[in-house]
């Protein structure tokens, strides 16, 4: 790595644009670049520019108080710059895997606004980077690199702790120390982020665990309204097909057991006007109503004589219960018997009578048997089987009952008789009266249809009521529920249509509301709040998981470092220190000079107990032990202006052999020194210039002879610094 160009604008007295062109052909030997020119030209300034193109912060070394004293601030002939720009060109003839730009061109650029920038290889960049790529580069931004007016001197004078920082970037430490700075500033950056990460997920989790809650029953109530529509959807469309269709079928048998009914009742008025009209047409016959007349009539007598003939049987046996020999009468229960047995007879003769087509033979027989089970109980009655032994029966008593029952055979023969006549009448108003029995029988016929008809129509009335009540009961609850499908119940009940297991699904439906009830209303927001949280929770945790690993990775690596920065800066220190005091021999021609390392001083805790450093802790600073030959003094403070400087320029000399930097800066670093001195330093340049670029600002001619280029710096009449240069190698 060489210094091949540096390019200046508006930068303090360089108002134009002003080149230095920093190069050697000889390949063996890296040049050295001497700038020279009288007091107050400027010539320092090219110092500055390159300190402060390296990322120099401190206006203290760049000799001024503010930053807007490193902009041309104009003169009397020339107006000021409004901006400070410098350009270093940095040539890389040895690319490493670490630097493999073969050409690196830093810029840094001021406005009179305070506004900054950082440019590398013309793209925009941060100070750090311009840091981190020198430091990496070996080339060291405060320290020896550039070694301006005093500062050779100030390293000495400076504290242990500066020393060491000087000494670990000469030792090539400062690309481990930025790491190791940048590492612990990662560090205590990504604790603070885990800090804040640990203290929003303690705050979301319980809002998380809220959300969850809420969501989970969200999703449950959003699962239940979809079964609970499917449910609504299967019980609805069903129930109202059902009950549709049942009404439907109950509504057609209504109407048709009203028009059935009305039929049957205009053909039972029809019939009931035309027997009127055949009973009027045909009048009962007045020799048949004498003929019942005189029947009924002989009943009434023969009840009388019956009566009659009782009460004297009953005397007869009552003076019979008194004699040794009586007659058996018949018992109670054998009268009641036949008595009944007579009535069954007359009945079936009547029915037979008022029958559709009465049958004279049959009426005949009927008559015949009703007859003859009549004498028959006539005879039991009047002539009881008489017991042995009994007593004959007083005769006037038994006369009557003679008389009585020869009365109530002439009734029954005057009963047959009638009879006949009345079957005779019969037999010839059959033919009349047969098309008014068919017409009584098809009007007993209709009025018996009618009234099943009628019933019929009762029951379907009663069920279609109780359809309609179901009816009134949905709708109520459907518009409870579900208001808006009433007007879609007929095309959702042809969708659905008949559904088998309508009364398991009611007790379902009624469940999933039930459970809905419970949950009750949540903001659909939620999920989408629990969503967002939820994302943010685990971004969170994962961040926290990788600033965690971050962290470790960090530690580690700062163990690394510190383990590498220790190593090296003791390998260092040890090296330097064997160069330094050869280095001071050579320039003294005798003498002895070392460098001691400065133990760290021991902590403090709470109790205020002294805790001394671990036995692997870095040296805190060091010390320089410098002894001129001929003298016994300790402490560098006592040597004399010129010791001082030579003891500098062997410090910084050890520093070239042990570590050499790419380039380095010295400004009047020689101004102290005498002829001879001047002479020891100018052999020990041109002997390291060999491996080291040097661009020395002097007025010292004996310096100037190991110069290839030669610039000359000049303050023009508008108050700018001009350049001149000549190339020694040519003339």
């Amino acid at each position: 790595m060489r210094l091949r160009r540096l390019e200046m604008q508006g930068f303090k007295t360089f108002a134009g644009k002003t080149v230095l062109e920093f190069s050697s052909e000889e390949k063996s030997n890296r040049g050295v670049t001497a700038i020279v020119g009288p007091n107050g030209s400027g010539k320092s300034n090219v110092a500055d520019a390159i300190r402060w193109v390296m990322g120099e912060q401190s206006m203290k070394l760049l000799r001024g108080k503010k930053s807007e004293d490193l902009i041309f601030s104009g003169s009397e002939k020339k107006p000021r710059s409004g901006f400070a720009e410098v350009t270093m060109t940095l040539e890389n003839d040895e690319p490493t895997e670490e630097m493999s730009m073969s050409e690196i061109v830093v810029t840094r650029r001021l406005y009179r606004d305070g506004k900054s920038e950082f440019e590398i290889n013309r793209q925009a960049a941060k100070l750090s980077d311009i840091t981190m790529l020198l430091a990496q580069s070996g080339i060291g931004q405060r320290t020896y690199s550039v070694i301006g007016q005093g500062m050779a001197d100030a390293i000495l004078s400076a504290g242990p702790a500066e020393r060491k920082e000087f000494f670990d970037e000469a030792a090539g430490l400062r690309p481990f120390q930025l790491k190791r700075q940048q590492s612990v500033s990662k560090l205590e950056s990504s604790k603070e982020r885990l800090a804040q990460a640990d203290i929003l997920l303690r705050e979301i989790a319980p809002r998380l665990s809220s959300l969850e809650r809420q969501a989970k029953r969200l999703q449950m109530r959003d699962s239940l309204e979809v079964e609970r529509a499917e449910l609504e959807r299967s019980v609805f469309g069903g129930n109202w097909h059902e009950i549709s269709t049942h009404l439907r079928d109950v509504q057609t048998r209504v109407e048709t057991s009203h028009k059935a009914e009305q039929e049957l009742s205009k053909e039972a008025k029809r019939l009931e006007e035309e027997l009127l009209a055949m009973e009027k047409a045909v009048p009962p016959s007045v020799e048949q109503d004498k003929l019942r007349q005189q029947l009924d009539q002989i009943a009434e007598e023969r009840a009388e004589l019956r009566e009659k003939q009782a009460s004297i049987r009953a005397r007869i046996d009552a003076e019979k219960a008194h004699a040794s020999d009586h007659r058996v009468p018949l018992s109670l229960k054998q009268i009641i018997d036949a008595v009944d047995a007579a009535q069954k007879k007359l009945d079936a003769l009547l029915a037979h009578i008022e029958s559709k087509s009465p049958s004279m033979d049959t009426v005949r027989k009927l008559v015949k048997d009703v007859h003859s089970h009549h004498s028959s109980f006539a005879t039991k009655l009047q002539k009881p089987p008489e017991e042995p032994n009994a007593k004959e029966t007083d005769p006037e008593l038994a006369s009557k009952l003679e008389e009585i029952a020869k009365k109530l055979e002439a009734l029954t023969v005057r009963a047959q008789e009638i009879q006949k006549e009345i079957a005779s009448w019969n037999q010839k108003e059959e033919g009349k009266r047969a098309h008014l029995f068919e017409t009584q029988h098809a009007l007993s016929a209709k009025r018996n249809e009618a009234r099943k008809v009628e019933q019929e129509s009762s029951v379907a009335a009663v069920e279609l009521a109780r359809w309609e009540t179901r009816r009134d009961g949905f709708l109520s609850e459907l518009r409870q529920h579900r208001p808006e499908a009433e007007t879609e119940l007929d095309t959702l009940a042809t969708e659905v249509g008949k559904v088998e297991n309508l009364a398991e699904l009611a007790p379902k439906l009624s469940k999933v509301r039930s459970q809905l009830e419970w949950i009750g209303s949540i903001d659909p927001t939620v999920q989408k709040e629990y969503t967002e949280t939820k994302e943010r929770f685990e971004y969170l945790t994962t961040q926290s998981e990788d600033l965690r690993g971050a962290i470790n990775g960090l530690e580690t690596v700062i163990k690394e470092l510190d383990e590498t920065i220790r190593t090296r800066s003791e390998q260092a220190f040890h090296t330097l220190n064997s160069a330094f005091g050869k280095t001071f021999r050579l320039l003294f021609d005798g003498g002895e000079a070392s460098l001691v390392q400065v133990a760290p001083e021991p902590t403090i805790d709470e109790e205020g107990n002294l805790i001394p450093p671990p036995d692997d802790a870095p040296a805190a600073g060091i010390d320089i032990i410098a002894t001129p030959p001929g003298k016994r003094l300790k402490s560098i403070a006592l040597l004399s202006g010129g010791e001082r400087a030579l003891t500098s320029i062997a410090l910084i000399s050890a520093i070239m052999a042990t570590n050499p930097s790419p380039f380095i800066v010295l400004d009047e670093v020689d101004a102290a020194l005498d002829e001879l001195n001047t002479k020891r330093y100018a052999d020990i340049l041109g002997e390291y210039a060999a491996h080291t670029q040097f661009i020395i600002i002097t007025h010292n001619r004996t310096t100037m002879h190991q110069a290839n280029v030669l610039y000359g710096v000049t303050m023009g009449e508008d108050g700018t610094s001009k350049l001149l240069s000549v190339k020694l190698e040519e003339v």
